[in-house]
């Protein structure tokens, strides 16, 4: 897979190599034949080609660019024996290679993609299914004043959620400090990971991101999901921090290329190559069959034919095993555990050494506290977004879950018997709980708990207890039981608030709540008078603190 990126005045190509590192080659198109990239694409791809490309390509335009010239890229790259995979918005791939397009969130993003002479900035909206939005974009000139203004002015009418820098300009700390010291931006975060390989990274990731769709115009209305917030991408062995921030070297006229970026070896030792799978050309028809019937042109920046789709980072219910797994072989994976992040699991696992993908399937034991969503799955998982992501991330609720995970791999002879599995327990329903102190104008103190279950669940009988000292009670019998509150029902999202007299003491005082039927005590679990039941094993519910520092009240 090859990922082309052409300006007006350079031009980008990226492959990865046998090791899995992505080599870039840079042009400069204006100084060697005076060729603008996006007027006349196929004298762009003349200079950048080395010799007859026969390979899956994604190519990158700026968002500027319009319906005609994305028909001549189309063309050209066709006519140089490419075949065509998608051609999509420069700020596009920028927000794939920072990791800002997900299935499930809903945010604004700002990119600013330096070219040659210019800077465009993009302003992204992500919606929750998996679509990139351009809402506006503009050109300003590439100079320390219109960078800074145009930047500032563009942060001021979106807003965004994060800042996305991409191009060579931006390896310089500097350049990124002064987008950060915009007083627009102090509300925004900045990324700045490898940004000139941001635009070509992000193009050949885009295979992995088959369900993509593009478009334009501002997000539809409707709820607003505030994601976590948007991290660096996870380093590859071929990301290191550049040496030089200047543009690329300039090669001497007639020659094909004008800098080629060597992947730089990393200090810990290179990973196992890993072959690439071919291509394989549709075959050509018989005389005495038809034709096939020319393929209409894709309006501009659509999303691909569904056949040609591939699982995306995060895995989805509906993206399916493909049927065809002839040439691949299923073998267990070893290191198999998940990790629950609230309702999702993130699963990791050992690959084999010659493994490229994975076939994961799950089954929710118990759906009716998972959340929406089928009760099964079954998906790949390619080992070059696991590794970039740091494992598997599944929106599988808070249930019970059965995975099996199984290596797919070329030989035949490999043990294929078996397959790693694990059950996840389901995840005890949350209960958090904020206490609060106030005085009334009769000079008494009165203490307010509030309760807010994060879903429906029982809360059970609950213990507020007072503390003094220096240090936090750890039990009831560290404190003195001011209110008990009733076991109930409790809806996700509605707080339940009770209030009770506080009493008059000096120092630090803790307000701490502890289920009533734990065992607080050894004296209170023997004590037949107690009246509260012996410690009951299935009531499962975490009632936890919303901040530690709030139970300190005085």
């Amino acid at each position: 897979m090859l990922g082309i990126a052409i300006d007006h005045r350079i031009a980008h190509l990226g492959r990865f190599d046998p090791q899995g590192r992505p080599v870039v080659t840079a042009t400069d198109l204006e100084d060697l034949a005076g060729t603008d990239g996006v007027a006349d694409p196929a004298a762009a791809l003349h200079l950048l080609l080395t010799a007859d490309e026969d390979d899956d390509a994604v190519l990158g335009l700026p968002a500027s660019a319009d319906r005609e010239a994305e028909a001549r890229l189309r063309r050209a790259a066709e006519d140089a024996g490419l075949h065509v995979h998608r051609i999509v918005p420069k700020p596009v791939a920028v927000a794939l290679h920072y990791g800002a397009i997900d299935e499930g969130v809903h945010r604004t993003i700002l990119v600013v993609d330096q070219a040659a002479e210019t800077v465009e900035l993009t302003v992204l909206a992500i919606t929750p299914d998996l679509t990139a939005r351009i809402v506006t974009t503009r050109t300003a000139p590439l100079g320390e004043d219109h960078a800074r203004t145009q930047v500032s002015r563009a942060l001021a009418e979106a807003t965004p959620d994060a800042v996305l820098l991409s191009g060579g300009l931006y390896t310089n700390p500097a350049r990124r400090d002064e987008v950060e010291e915009l007083s627009a931006a102090q509300g925004a975060m900045v990324r700045c990971t490898t940004p000139e390989l941001a635009v070509v990274h992000g193009l050949l990731l885009l295979e992995d991101f088959g369900l993509l769709r593009v478009g334009t115009g501002p997000a539809p209305a409707g709820d607003r999901n505030f994601p976590p917030p948007l991290e660096d991408p996870e380093p590859q062995p071929w990301q290191t921090a550049p040496t030089d921030p200047e543009p690329p070297a300039k090669s001497a006229p007639g020659a094909p290329t004008a800098t080629a970026t060597e992947p730089v070896t990393p200090v810990e030792p290179a990973p196992i190559p890993t072959p690439r799978a071919e291509p394989h050309p549709e075959p050509a028809p018989t005389p005495e069959e038809p034709a096939p019937e020319p393929t209409p042109e894709p309006a501009p920046f659509a999303s691909p034919p569904t056949h040609t789709a591939t699982a995306t980072a995060t895995a989805t219910a509906t993206s399916s095993v493909p049927a065809s797994t002839s040439t691949l072989h299923s073998v267990p994976v070893t290191q198999l555990q998940a990790i629950r992040r609230d309702d999702h699991l993130l699963v990791l696992w050992a690959w084999p050494d010659d493994a490229l993908t994975a076939r994961v399937r799950w089954r929710r034991e118990d759906p009716s506290t998972s959340g929406d969503g089928p009760r099964d799955g079954d998906i790949r998982c390619q080992r070059r977004v696991y590794e970039h992501d740091g494992g598997l991330d599944l929106p599988l609720g808070r249930g019970t879950v059965t995975l099996t995970v199984e290596a797919l791999v070329p030989d035949a002879g490999a043990d294929t018997e078996g397959a790693a599995s694990l059950r996840v327990a389901a995840e005890p329903p949350i209960v958090d709980y904020e206490p609060s102190l106030r005085r009334r104008l009769t000079g008494a103190r009165v203490a307010t708990v509030t309760f807010t279950a994060r879903t429906g669940c029982d809360l059970p009988a609950v213990r507020i207890v007072h503390g003094l000292g220096r240090y936090r009670p750890t039990s009831t019998a560290e404190g003195t039981v001011l209110h008990e509150v009733p076991a109930q029902r409790l809806s996700a999202g509605t707080p339940l608030t009770v209030e009770f007299p506080f009493p008059s003491t000096k120092g630090t005082s803790w307000l701490v709540c502890f289920p009533a039927s734990g065992p607080a005590s050894p004296h209170e679990r023997d004590d037949p008078h107690d009246g509260y039941d012996a410690y009951d094993d299935h009531n499962d519910t975490d009632i936890r603190p919303t901040a530690l520092h709030r139970l300190r009240v005085t």
